[in-house]
């Protein structure tokens, strides 16, 4: 549910944001070393750091708000 909303952003956002997906399956290690417990898990990452992680389904305009707030003007 969560993928059709993250290409939206990608194409609106454009170079101010990089999404980037995971199998978590196929990469069960990783979700561990980050503590993830939920699909969907949204980790925002600034300059190498996570900054914030968004877990659940979030609308679109959410999404965007949340991100807003670490891309500079």
């Amino acid at each position: 549910m969560q993928s059709p909303v993250v290409e939206q952003l990608s194409e609106e956002m454009g170079d101010q944001v990089t999404f980037n997906k995971m199998d978590v399956d196929a990469n069960p290690n990783t979700p561990q070393n980050f503590g993830i417990m939920s699909i969907p898990t949204l980790l925002v990452k600034k300059d190498g750091e996570v900054v914030d992680s968004i877990v659940g389904y979030h609308s679109k305009d959410q999404l965007k708000k949340i991100l807003d707030q670490y891309v500079e003007a």
